[in-house]
C-alpha cells in the first residue's frame, strides 16, 4: 500500500504567513498555574520526573476498583467480557477533605469523586499562581472543564438502602462539576462542562481563551479530568474492539493494537498575556491560539478526517500568524491505534508541508504512551506535559516505539517519535514552539499552539 505521506514535497516552502504582529501577540494567553493528578504522580512535579524517566505507569486494574474475576476474558468477543485488564488509574480517589471546602460529609459521599478531585486541584492550581483564598472573590473568573459520566450514580444505585435525593442528583450533574469551585471561591465567570468525548479538555481551554480575549472574563479555570469507577465502560469499548489486547499503547508504532484507557485530572489558571505581564504574574508558558472544527461526514460518524484536522491547523497557523517550520514538538493525540495514527500524521504532514519542505525535524510523542488515554482529560494533560518539557528545556521520550506503522512515511515528513529524553535546542534568536492535538471520536477536533515565555 502507498503510505500515506508518500505525496511529493515541494521545492521550496510556501509562503504562507507573515511575522506575527503586535496585534497577533496581545491575543496571546498566559498559562499562570497549573495543578493536576495522574497515574503514578499525584502532582506535576512528579508527572515530570515519570516522564523524563520513561515511566509506564499502567498497571493491572486495581482490586478496589472492581475484580477481574467474571470480568477478564483474554478472548475478544466473550458477552460480557473485557479482553483487557490494564489502565493507568490515581491512586486515593475515595479520600476527600468535605470540611475544607465546606461540604457536609453526607454531601461528599454521595458526590461524584470526580467532582471532589476537580474541586481540589483547582485550589491547587490557584495556589500555585498565588490566587486561591478569598483574592478571588466576587471576580470575574471563570471555569471550563472537559468530563464525561464517571458511573458514580451507577455505584450508589447498587448500595442496599441508597436513597436517592436532591444530594445524589446535585453530586453527579456534570453541570454542578463545573460550578462548585465557583460557589467555594464566589467566582462570577460563567462555569461550562464540556462534552466533545476525547477532545473534552482542549475544546474547553479553547472556550476558556475565548471568553479571556472576547472580555467575558479576567481569569479562567481550564482543565478536564477522567475516572474509571466501573467496568462498564471497559465492556463496551470491548465489544467496539478499541481497546489494547497488550495494555500497551504503542502510539504511532507497526504494532500498535489499540488504546490503554488511563485516569487524569488537570487544571491550568489563564489570563492574558498583557495583564499577566502587567500584574507580575509568573507565567508557565504561553498560549500563542487555539481552535476547533468538526469532522461532519465522514464514512463513520466516529471516523477520524486528516482532511478535517489540517484545515483546523492551517485555519491557526494563518490566523496567529504562526510558522510552522518553527514548530520543534508536536504532543500528538496518538492513541495507539492501527488506523487513527496514520490519519493524524497525514494531517499534521498536509498542514506543515504549507509552511516548510523540511524533514525529520519535529520530534513528536504521546503522554498516552505513559499512563494510557486519559479522554475526556487527554488535552490538558498533553498541555501540562508541553509546559513542563518547555520549562525544564528536554523533550521527554515517547513508549513503545520500534518500528513505525507501515502507513506512515517517516522518512518523507517533517516528523520523527521521540524516544530518548533530549535537549530541546532553539535558535537563539526565537522562543520554543510547540502544538498539541486531541480528536474526539465525536469528531470535534482541537489544536492549540504553546510557546515558551521568555
Amino acid at each position: 500500500m502507498t503510505p500515506v505521506l508518500a505525496a511529493p514535497v515541494p521545492a521550496t516552502p510556501v509562503p504562507a504567513v507573515a511575522a506575527p504582529t503586535d496585534g497577533q501577540r496581545s491575543s496571546a494567553i498566559a498559562v499562570i498555574g497549573m495543578a493536576g493528578r495522574f497515574p503514578g504522580a499525584d502532582d506535576v512535579e512528579s508527572f515530570w520526573e515519570n516522564l523524563r524517566d520513561g515511566v509506564d505507569a499502567v498497571s493491572e486494574i486495581p482490586p478496589d476498583r472492581w475484580s477481574l474475576d467474571g470480568f477478564y476474558d483474554p478472548e475478544p468477543g466473550q458477552p460480557d467480557r473485557s479482553y483487557c485488564k490494564w489502565g493507568g488509574f490515581l491512586r486515593g480517589v475515595d479520600r476527600f477533605d468535605p470540611a475544607f471546602f465546606r461540604i457536609a460529609p453526607v454531601e461528599a459521599a454521595v458526590m461524584d469523586p470526580q467532582h471532589r478531585l476537580f474541586l481540589e486541584s483547582c485550589w491547587n492550581a490557584l495556589e500555585d499562581a498565588g490566587y486561591a483564598g478569598k483574592a478571588l472573590d466576587g471576580q470575574r473568573c471563570g471555569v471550563t472543564v472537559g468530563a464525561l459520566a464517571s458511573g458514580y450514580q451507577d455505584i450508589l444505585r447498587s448500595r442496599a438502602g441508597q436513597r436517592f435525593d436532591a444530594r445524589v442528583m446535585l453530586g453527579n450533574a456534570g453541570s454542578i462539576l463545573a460550578s462548585r469551585i465557583a460557589y467555594f471561591l464566589n467566582l462570577k465567570g460563567a462555569a461550562l462542562t464540556i462534552d466533545t468525548s476525547c477532545s473534552s479538555s482542549l475544546v474547553a481551554l479553547h472556550l476558556a481563551c475565548r471568553s479571556l480575549l472576547d472580555g467575558d472574563a479576567d481569569l479562567m479555570l481550564a482543565g478536564g479530568i477522567t475516572l474509571y469507577l466501573t467496568e462498564a465502560p471497559y465492556l463496551m469499548m470491548s465489544h467496539a474492539g478499541m481497546l489494547s489486547p497488550t495494555g500497551r499503547c504503542r502510539s504511532f508504532d507497526a504494532d500498535a493494537d489499540g488504546i490503554v484507557p488511563g485516569e487524569a485530572v488537570g487544571v491550568l489558571v489563564l489570563k492574558r498575556l498583557d495583564r499577566a505581564l502587567a500584574d507580575g504574574d509568573h507565567i508557565h508558558g504561553v498560549i500563542r491560539g487555539t481552535a476547533v472544527n468538526q469532522d461532519g461526514r465522514t464514512n463513520g460518524i466516529t471516523a477520524p478526517s486528516a482532511e478535517s484536522q489540517a484545515a483546523l491547523m492551517l485555519e491557526l497557523y494563518r490566523r496567529e500568524g504562526i510558522d510552522a517550520d518553527a514548530i520543534s514538538y508536536v504532543e500528538t493525540h496518538g492513541t495507539g491505534t492501527p488506523l487513527g495514527d496514520p490519519v493524524e500524521i497525514a494531517g499534521l504532514g498536509e498542514a506543515f508541508r504549507a509552511f516548510t519542505a523540511r524533514r525529520g525535524y519535529c520530534a513528536i510523542g504521546s503522554v498516552k504512551t505513559n499512563l494510557g488515554h486519559s479522554s475526556a482529560a487527554a488535552g490538558v494533560v498533553g498541555v501540562i506535559k508541553t509546559l513542563l518539557a518547555l520549562k525544564h528545556r528536554q523533550i521527554p521520550p515517547s513508549l513503545h516505539f520500534g518500528t513505525g506503522n507501515r502507513h506512515i512515511d517517516f522518512a518523507g515528513s517533517p516528523f520523527f517519535v521521540n524516544t530518548r529524553l533530549r535537549p530541546w535546542d532553539s535558535p537563539p534568536d526565537r522562543p520554543r514552539l510547540a502544538a498539541v492535538s486531541s480528536f474526539g471520536f465525536s469528531g470535534t477536533n482541537a489544536h492549540a499552539v504553546i510557546e515558551e515565555f521568555v
